[in-house]
């Protein structure tokens, strides 16, 4: 069964509203011809006359009036749906989602949003924070576009992007005796209190794998679930702590950063997103604004 076209029923829609096919021509750029031709070829379709013509008027018919009541919202529906589409494509409006790992979304994000905002201020950005699984599950289910973590790279179903290696570094007091220090080794820390996060941690697992060859630390006194919990248990003077250097506060701080040697740990963030999907417009846009960053720092 042949099906009409959105040509034809545009055509229709149009005389409908306007009562008038030299009006209607001119409203869709079409000659009053041509716009007859697709008036014609959509009544012989339906089997029905939906207008009245006389030489001086053109008026619908009962059942032009009833079909022209229930395609009217689809023309109108589906005209919507492609200027919003193409606003979408040229960055006028739709929105992006990127995940990112709670110990850099502080430091890492504020300027690429910035400068995608300055840029595209109508693109609505979402950011899911959570830790490095919780990120990565985004980006595989589909909730995220793309996202910034540190795991994710043996992944077959992922393409990792390097954007940079982060140090973890020492995090102590301001007025701390290490403080001052241009770097600190492993065994000097068995000296002071310090604080650590938990195995349910990612970067647990990367500065445990590190050491793995030298003599274990002390016990620590503090155990927590994120680093930026790290960061302000080191605020208030109660223990040094093993950070991602992006988790430190802008100076001048409280908090400052040592790096530790011997061995030196990093980490990569990298852009993650799913093998061979295509981003959208927003998507692609904030991807290249995250390398970029990523060069700078």
């Amino acid at each position: 069964m042949l099906k009409p076209s959105i040509a034809d029923l545009r055509a229709f829609v149009t005389v409908g509203e306007l009562q008038s096919f030299a009006a209607a021509a001119k409203a869709l750029h079409l000659s009053q011809p041509a716009l007859s031709r697709r008036v014609s070829h959509l009544e012989e379709m339906l089997g029905v006359r939906l207008f009245d013509r006389t030489t001086r008027s053109v008026g619908l018919t009962v059942l032009g009036r009833r079909f022209l009541g229930e395609v009217h919202g689809l023309v109108e529906d589906l005209d919507r749906s492609v200027l919003s589409l193409r606003d979408a494509a040229e960055l006028e409006a739709g929105d992006v989602t990127i995940g990112c790992v709670f110990s850099a979304v502080h430091h890492f994000l504020p300027p690429v949003i910035r400068a995608f905002r300055d840029k595209h201020p109508r693109v609505l950005v979402r950011i899911i924070e959570e830790g490095a699984d919780e990120v990565l599950a985004s980006v595989k289910h589909g909730e995220a576009d793309l996202a910034v973590n540190y795991i994710g790279m043996q992944d077959p179903e992922l393409e990792f992007t390097p954007l940079l290696k982060e140090p973890y570094v020492l995090a102590c007091p301001a007025g701390h005796p290490l403080a001052k220090r241009r770097s600190v080794r492993w065994e000097e820390l068995a000296k002071y209190p310090h604080a650590r996060v938990s195995h349910a941690s990612r970067n647990r697992l990367i500065i445990d794998q590190a050491l793995a060859e030298l003599p274990p630390l002390p016990r620590p006194v503090i155990e927590v679930r994120h680093v930026s919990t790290l960061i302000g248990l080191v605020e208030r003077g109660l223990a040094l702590a093993v950070v991602p250097q992006l988790t430190l506060p802008l100076r001048p701080a409280a908090v400052v950063g040592v790096k530790l040697e011997k061995p030196a740990i990093t980490r990569t963030l990298a852009i993650v997103r799913r093998s061979g999907r295509s981003l959208s417009p927003a998507a692609a846009a904030f991807g290249q604004l995250l390398k970029k960053a990523g060069r700078a720092t």
